[in-house]
């Protein structure tokens, strides 16, 4: 049988992902992940591994600043439960913005994410992402951003 509330919660989940991290709330971002987490993410022309909240919280502090920001956007959840165990495939689509080399990257990626029902509900304890296209343009000299989401 499918775990539909299961799954509702998951993509509850990872919405409160997207929106933590585009709006740099580092607080709110380490209550989606277990402690002992691990992410790897690979683009273009990087690629990281990190180990356990500490790392990621390092790692999202120095990505996700008022001079660098996007949005996020994930798509068509793939989720299989298994009791507490659960995996989920998304389609990432993003735009991402950083003032200090001027620049604006464009892309989509697959993520995918292992899941743990902990005491505290539904938590990401794996997700990695691999780039499917991006591409990064130079800023225009004329290109204004008049609000953003990072004070």
């Amino acid at each position: 049988m499918i775990d539909l509330q299961a799954i509702e919660l998951i993509k509850q989940l990872k919405a409160r992902y997207f929106r933590f991290l585009d709006t740099g709330d580092f607080a709110g971002l380490q209550t989606v992940f277990t402690e002992d987490a691990k992410a790897h993410f690979k683009g273009g022309d990087y690629e990281f591994n990190l180990e356990g909240w500490p790392a990621l919280h390092k790692f999202y502090v120095r990505s996700i600043t008022p001079t660098k920001f996007g949005m996020h956007h994930g798509h068509h959840p793939e989720i299989s439960v298994d009791g507490d165990h659960a995996t989920g495939i998304w389609y990432l689509q993003d735009v991402f913005y950083n003032l200090d080399d001027n620049t604006t990257l464009s892309g989509t990626a697959l993520y995918d994410d292992q899941y743990l029902l902990t005491a505290d509900g539904w938590k990401i304890s794996y997700s990695g992402y691999r780039r499917l296209f991006e591409e990064i343009q130079p800023r225009n000299e004329t290109s204004r951003i008049t609000v953003k989401p990072i004070n």
